[in-house]
């Protein structure tokens, strides 16, 4: 039961993230708005990238539960005929002994509490599409579209964006929760 709802979780994130199948809510925005002309710096360029921060956040609680199986098992292997020694598991002829079994399931909880982080953030990020400090730098907005009027009415509704970066515009559109610090939070959470 637990590997399908994983699997799931994992293909559903992919969409997600990968593809254009699920767009952000368009929010409005104030005309030349400061606090969204920020500069915009790229992905490879951030100080902490994603992948690195997946990469931490996998491993680090990852060995933690490793380590503090090994030396579980250690304890448990010198009293392996007394009372409180977990023993080998024999599933379809294969013996599972309890360090294994014991890691597989721990790093398996933790890879699908981040799976599920980031699936939540994901959605609400989508759902609230709130915008970015850098937002009106890549959107590249053309306020003489549709005749609108930063004068008479500051506040801009329609899609103006006329930015040729159509990753970043949609990454711009995905600010809150942010993914680095809801990944990071479950990752130290789990890990104590």
């Amino acid at each position: 039961l637990q590997l399908p709802i994983v699997a799931s979780s994992i293909v559903t994130l992919y969409f997600l993230e990968l593809t254009d199948l699920f767009r952000p809510a368009k929010v409005g925005f104030q005309c030349y708005d400061r606090a969204l002309s920020m500069p915009y710096v790229e992905s490879s360029e951030e100080l902490i990238p994603l992948l690195m921060l997946l990469s931490l956040a996998f491993a680090g609680p990852a060995a933690s539960i490793m380590i503090g199986e090994g030396i579980v098992y250690c304890c448990q292997s010198k009293l392996k005929n007394k009372e409180g020694s977990e023993g080998s598991i024999n599933a379809g002829g294969c013996n599972f002994n309890s360090f294994l079994r014991r890691t597989v399931r721990f790093v398996g909880v933790h890879v699908f509490g981040l799976c599920a982080t980031a699936l939540v953030t994901d959605i609400i990020q989508l759902a609230t599409g709130y915008h970015a400090p850098f937002f009106l730098t890549v959107c590249k907005p053309n306020y003489t579209l549709h005749g609108i009027s930063c004068d008479n009415n500051p506040y801009i509704t329609k899609d103006i964006c006329s930015g040729s970066d159509h990753h970043a515009i949609v990454s711009a559109r995905k600010s809150f929760p942010s993914q680095h610090a809801t990944i990071s939070a479950f990752a130290a959470v789990y890990i104590s």
